[in-house]
């Protein structure tokens, strides 16, 4: 664990080291802004906009022509209907699909990934076996391809499963299983045993499945009724999730799915050290944070690639991560703002795409374990250990003890109005990552926003907070701010906690572990201290609130809501299907979440990636975080 400590006589040093890494591209006449609010349709319109510059020693007037993206956004609201979740919803497509093969496969196609974890060199469910969005492991569901930021028509007839219906009472679904679909490396044909295996392995008591946490609180066992059939049944005591659909689909996260049972049989849940799936791209070889090499199918249900290969290398230092692309060693790379536009001033015909629904990226009050009973299982012991309502915990609360209700909700409101999201936002994010307040997704530019839901920022004010709160200059605080994660720019964080130092004078400790390395403090609850993590925008309607419950997994963001909350708002709407009733449950929380400030909200971002003027062709389709993905639609020049 690194540990970095940050007083009040360091830290103008500390922001000024912060600041100037920042490397500007001012000298590119072609500016790129990416906007993206909420998940919605979107229509975009091209602007062209004449600028002067006067070259002062001529007095010669050049006219630059500066052209700018601008998405006009058209607010979309879901309903259980359009997630596909409604009681007695069917659909059936052909058993097998025409998949139309190019006349040729060529290219190699680099993509770089800032990390390459073991979840690539296993085939176990129980362990960390999902799908993933470079196309070896498809889930069961897939969406038609639409453009970013759009969403898909979630669609049978490119899907493994190629019909499903829900029971009249919701308590199970019956999925179709494609004909056909056929396991790397030889391991044969998919079945609905495969299915149903794979889905209650990784849904075993003690597994350690990322996703299982998610789906799990709802998906009970699957039964394999013959080899075409499958049948989910829903938790006994749980509802239906109302975005079933989208949480077993390629536009979510990586998500459960299905591996080959007899791979595992008999080579033993590693399989070889490759992933076994069914996707475009099977896994050849690989290393740990270091690459993987694939190579693409020939046949497919779904798509045949037109590139015949793919490598992704590990590269997690984003000045390394410009030099490759520059030196057009790699085609795709993920890249925070200021480095992107470095990179793709620096190439040619480079372009930059954003992916991804949109994030919003928080600071999450830690400790704050409130949740007293779990419906979903009894079983679950309260207290939560890192619930800490003490002098050393300020941050942490009781809420049956209004007087420290009052002290952590005023200084957890002063350390959220000490931070100066706008500057954070043009220095670091070069403007493209605008100032964000709730948890709930709502932003400034929606018709549902309250001005109340605003932070302003206000130093003076926050520190008349913290001394009412009695907690006094000097007071160490510390943060858990993730330094390994693609989608958690670090200098975000960094920058902000760094003020609660320069405006609070705060002493502040920021431990920089892995994220592997704090995840079993969250599965545990025992997290006692403010941590950095996401949240994707989403539909105004979804169900808001799971990752701030005792629902199992590593998710959980050390946050538990108390249970009067959960029951007005996240559990209600996991029965609700009425999507307006949804969002007056979310605006809900939205108001009460800006009450007790136990989410510190500081700006949102889509993904952006730098793409070589040799990709000729790439059709990415929106996804949850915004990870690569949609290489099966690469053409390479």
């Amino acid at each position: 664990m690194r540990k970095i400590w940050i007083s009040k006589s360091g830290v103008a040093l500390a922001i000024a080291i912060v600041l100037s890494a920042i490397v500007f591209a001012c000298g590119s006449e072609t500016i790129v802004e990416v906007t993206r609010e909420v998940q919605v349709t979107v229509e975009v319109e091209k602007e062209v906009i004449k600028e002067v510059e006067i070259a002062v020693e001529t007095e010669v007037e050049v006219e630059v022509e500066v052209t700018r993206e601008v998405a006009v956004e058209v607010v979309v609201t879901a309903t259980a209907e359009a997630y596909g979740a409604g009681a007695g919803a069917e659909t059936l497509a052909a058993a097998t699909a025409v998949v139309e093969a190019p006349t040729s496969q060529s290219g190699k196609l680099v993509v770089v990934s800032p990390e390459i974890g073991a979840g690539w060199f296993t085939s176990s469910p129980y362990d960390d076996y999902t799908s993933d969005k470079y196309g070896v492991a498809d889930p069961i569901i897939y969406a038609d391809p639409a453009p970013v930021p759009q969403r898909g028509t979630f669609n049978p007839a490119i899907s493994i499963a190629n019909g499903w219906k829900v029971a009249e009472d919701g308590r199970s679904i019956t999925f179709n299983i494609r004909d056909g679909v056929q396991f790397h490396h030889g391991w044969g044909e998919l079945t609905a045993e495969d299915v149903a295996w794979s889905f209650n392995d990784a849904l075993r008591e003690g597994n350690t499945n990322g996703r299982s946490g998610f789906v799990g609180e709802y998906q009970g066992s699957w039964e394999a009724v013959d080899d075409n059939t499958v049948i989910m049944h829903v938790k006994e005591g749980a509802t239906l999730s109302p975005v079933w659909l989208l949480e077993t689909s390629n536009v979510w996260r990586n998500t459960l799915t299905a591996t080959s049972k007899r791979a595992i049989d008999e080579l033993g849940k590693e399989t070889g050290g490759r992933k076994i799936g069914q996707g475009p791209f099977m896994m050849i070889e690989g290393e740990a944070d270091n690459f993987i090499e694939f190579e693409a199918v020939t046949e497919h249900y779904r798509k045949v690639p037109a590139i015949e290969a793919m490598r992704m290398v590990a590269i997690p230092e984003p000045a390394t991560r410009v030099a490759a692309f520059v030196n057009g060693e790699v085609h795709i790379s993920v890249m925070s703002a200021q480095f992107v536009l470095e990179a793709t001033g620096q190439v040619d015909g480079s372009r930059v795409q954003p992916l991804g629904e949109g994030q919003t990226l928080h600071i999450y009050m830690g400790g704050n374990f409130w949740q007293t009973s779990d419906p979903v299982d009894p079983s679950t012991e309260f207290p939560r250990e890192g619930w800490q309502p003490d002098a050393e915990h300020p941050w942490i609360s009781d809420p049956n003890d209004p007087a420290s209700m009052e002290r952590g909700n005023k200084f957890r409101r002063a350390l959220s109005m000490a931070v100066d999201r706008a500057a954070i936002n043009e220095v670091i994010g070069q403007g493209l990552y605008p100032p964000h307040y709730t948890f709930t997704g709502f932003t400034s530019n929606d018709p549902l926003w309250k001005p109340e839901w605003e932070v302003p920022f206000d130093p003076e004010g926050a520190r008349a907070l913290m001394a009412e709160a009695g907690v006094p200059e000097g007071f160490r605080i510390p943060v858990w701010l993730t330094p390994d994660s693609g989608s958690l720019p670090f200098d975000i964080a960094e920058a902000a906690v760094l003020q609660w130092a320069a405006n609070l004078n705060l002493n502040v400790e920021i431990d920089a572990t892995a994220y592997s390395g704090n995840r079993p403090k969250l599965i545990g609850r025992t997290i006692d201290i403010p941590l950095y993590h996401h949240m994707n925008l989403g539909y105004f309607d979804e169900p808001k609130g799971r990752l701030m419950t005792a629902a199992k997994g590593g998710a959980n963001r050390g946050i538990e809501l108390p249970n009067d909350i959960l029951e007005k708002t996240y559990w209600a709407n996991l029965v609700e299907t009425d999507a307006q009733k949804r969002i007056e449950n979310n605006i809900l929380l939205t108001d009460w979440l800006a009450e007790t400030s136990l989410v510190m909200s500081m700006v949102r971002q889509s993904q952006l990636y730098a793409v070589s003027p040799e990709v000729a062709e790439w059709m990415p389709y929106t996804e949850t975080f915004g990870t690569f993905n949609g290489a099966d639609t690469v053409v390479l020049r």
